[in-house]
């Protein structure tokens, strides 16, 4: 029996366009204002997740919340970016810091509940997510879907009310919803979409091939929002997207050993962008118009997906990964899909 799901990735033409992007593609500096919104920016204590929550800040938003995983990084990430907006004078009172560890349910959940207690939500920008060395599980799932995926995908959905009851009660708000992904999902054959069980098959340690695992969690990402908002349909009270910032410097090969670290580095002096350049796309994506629901975003302006995705195919693949995903979401926190509005 021959497999339903056949992706063959078109390197030469990604590889193309990667490099088109790094060197040619520099999304512009964000001055767009965030004057009276609320923004949670995750993985925020380092990296690019720091650097948006830094323009966030700039930029003027009444309350910019830091949701990270320990409290301590998460305040002197706040010392810093307190330091280095000198305009500004109110960031004891207009930063905080809230725990938040995507590994953990229990933890994505109460950060949700406790986000429902806020006078407003206007953008969330999902940035947290993890590369790790090895197969490892957590609550027993492998770690990178466990956090890139499954809790990513739980506290998007679980905090879509609250930004939909912000575009109700506040008419100068367009709220955001955004899942920072990657151009890697371009590279993935995704094999494992032809299982009768996706997740199951993620969880054999046997099968696990760490070089596609990271480009696999993204390919989910893209293929899971894109048929929230198929379902969601009419309904575009907030902005959903996926945004690419490129190739980094970053945090993220902090889960690599040694050997994986130093060819990344010298991976990275070659190609990559400065952190602060790559927040800009994160920022983009919490600022962008209607006409970005639903897109993937790469240097602030929207890009095409993988070109198998919006075939028969890539369809039909959405909806294994949307019913199968929405699954595990409705058993780790019930009524979360009619919550929604589903």
């Amino acid at each position: 029996m021959s497999d339903e799901f056949v992706i063959n990735p078109p390197f030469v033409a990604i590889i193309r366009q990667f490099f088109y992007s790094q060197f040619f593609g520099t999304p512009t500096y964000p001055t767009k204002s965030f004057a009276g919104q609320t923004v949670i920016v995750t993985g925020s204590n380092v990296g690019l997740g720091l650097e948006a929550a830094r323009h966030v800040y700039r930029l003027n938003a009444a309350k910019v919340i830091l949701a990270v995983r320990t409290i301590k990084k998460g305040e002197a990430a706040k010392e810093d970016i307190v330091r280095t907006v000198k305009d500004r004078s109110d960031g004891l009172d207009a930063i905080e810091v809230w725990a938040l560890d995507l590994a953990s349910t229990e933890s994505t959940v109460a950060f949700a509940e406790r986000a429902k207690s806020l006078p407003r939500l206007d953008a969330v920008i999902e940035n947290a997510g993890i590369i790790i060395n090895g197969f490892q599980t957590a609550e027993g799932f492998e770690q990178v879907i466990q956090v890139n995926v499954l809790n990513t995908l739980l506290l998007a959905m679980a905090l879509l009310p609250k930004l939909k009851e912000t575009r109700q009660k506040f008419s100068d708000s367009l709220p955001h919803l955004e899942i920072v992904s990657s151009d890697v999902h371009y590279l993935t054959k995704m094999r494992e979409l032809n299982a009768p069980d996706l997740y199951a098959k993620l969880n054999d340690e046997s099968t696990f091939n760490q070089r596609d695992r990271y480009n696999i969690s993204k390919a989910l990402e893209v293929l899971f929002v894109r048929e929230l908002v198929a379902r969601l349909g009419d309904d575009t009270s907030v902005v959903i997207d996926l945004v690419n910032p490129g190739l980094c410097f970053s945090e993220l090969d902090r889960g690599y050993n040694a050997p994986q670290r130093m060819l990344m580095y010298l991976f990275r002096s070659l190609f990559a962008r400065t952190t602060e350049v790559g927040s800009r796309t994160l920022v983009h994506g919490a600022i962008a118009g209607p006409s970005s629901h639903g897109e993937f975003m790469c240097d602030g302006h929207n890009q095409p997906v993988a070109a198998w995705i919006p075939t028969d195919m890539g369809k039909k693949a959405q909806v294994k990964v949307f019913e199968q995903t929405m699954k595990i979401l409705e058993a780790r926190k019930p009524g979360i899909g009619k919550e929604a509005g589903l």
